[in-house]
């Protein structure tokens, strides 16, 4: 029984002299016994070593590449039951390790996090760095169909257990989200108990995290993860379906739109209303006799998909409105269609074709 504390290191040695003292004070707090494991670059890069010597802490090389691979290493030199993940370079203040200690341990959680976004929570980011993060968050949330306000934060603790009885193949930070889920896909009732945090800037050195690699790395994760959220359901065959019976709207409501935006002095936001009902009258009925095959109560249906498909067509119309004269406009049609369709399916499935 204990905590094993891990904290990944990319020459982290400034920053791990002042937080390994403090890290050990709040441990203290929790009355539990604990271990702390420092995982290090494969080729040490600074005296982190002697750092931890210094401090009492088990100095690890990591065994595989990336964030991921670190997260890994530690997972499996982790000896207690309770596993604390942090970052090293100060943005995680240990003050807050009692607090996290305590919703795990006291709310019986699967997963304690240290958050930015529950109320209480706050982050010295920059605002664009909020707000992508918010997006990625609210993204990942929905499609993953993870209960969590910050799931894009490593300041965690699990049980130790469950993180080994689960294969990761991520290799940069989108581990983060592949571990939620496998978390969640192993129990039914996998409960997530969050803790106000302030995030800090780091204290020394520079970021690692590269803004382009990181977006692509999360678009490519977000596919992946999902589709294998969908391939343990019917949800799968359900969305497929949608995608076939989709793209075959999609495509009349496309034509439609480039035809009159083409050839009549309407504006584009009124194309795009008009693209939108024709798509709205091909794919209520397939999706509703050939998709989910839900035939009763069908005004109550028609009314709800309706309804998303309107909140849908005023959100792109809205966003045509704004971006029309700075964008493509059938680039913009395009993508704002392959959002809203995917928004519309989780949104359809959950009420219009739920029994």
């Amino acid at each position: 029984m204990g905590i094993s504390i891990v904290l990944l290191a990319y020459k982290e040695s400034e920053n791990l002299k002042i937080l390994l003292p403090q890290i050990i004070d709040n441990l203290k707090k929790t009355k539990e016994a604990y271990e702390i494991l420092v995982i290090d670059t494969a080729e040490p890069l600074d005296n982190t070593e002697v750092v931890c010597e210094e401090f009492g802490a088990k100095y690890i090389n990591q065994e595989e590449p990336g964030f991921a691979g670190a997260f890994r290493t530690g997972i499996k030199y982790a000896c207690m039951d309770k596993f604390l993940i942090m970052d090293s370079d100060g943005s995680h203040n240990p003050i807050y390790i009692p607090d996290i200690y305590n919703m795990f341990v006291n709310s019986n959680c699967d997963l304690a996090i240290g958050s930015r976004y529950v109320k209480g929570g706050h982050t010295s980011d920059s605002k664009s760095s909020i707000v992508m993060s918010k997006i990625l968050n609210t993204v990942f949330r929905i499609c993953l169909g993870i209960k969590a306000s910050d799931i894009s934060t490593d300041f965690r603790m699990y049980h130790t257990n469950q993180l080994k009885s689960i294969s990761l193949k991520c290799k940069n930070y989108d581990v983060l989200q592949e571990v939620l889920l496998k978390l969640k896909m192993n129990r039914k009732d996998f409960k997530i108990g969050e803790v106000p945090i302030t995030f800090d800037q780091r204290m020394f050195g520079e970021s690692k995290r590269k803004l382009i690699p990181f977006i692509i790395s999360y678009v490519q994760t977000l596919i992946r993860l999902v589709s294998i959220r969908l391939s343990t359901s019917t949800t799968f065959k359900n969305l497929f379906l949608y995608g076939i019976f989709g793209l075959s709207a999609a495509f009349v409501e496309y034509c439609i739109f480039i035809l009159l935006y083409k050839v009549t002095s309407m504006s584009p936001e009124q194309v795009n209303i008009i693209g939108a009902l024709c798509g709205l009258a091909f794919s209520f009925p397939t999706n509703t006799f050939l998709n989910f095959k839900k035939t009763n109560n069908l005004f109550k249906r028609f009314v709800s998909y309706g309804s998303i498909c309107f909140v849908g067509m005023g959100f792109s119309t809205f966003i045509i409105f704004i971006f029309k004269d700075s964008m493509n406009l059938l680039v913009l049609k395009a993508f704002l269609m392959i959002f809203v369709s995917i928004v519309q399916f989780i949104l359809n499935k959950k009420i219009t074709y739920r029994d």
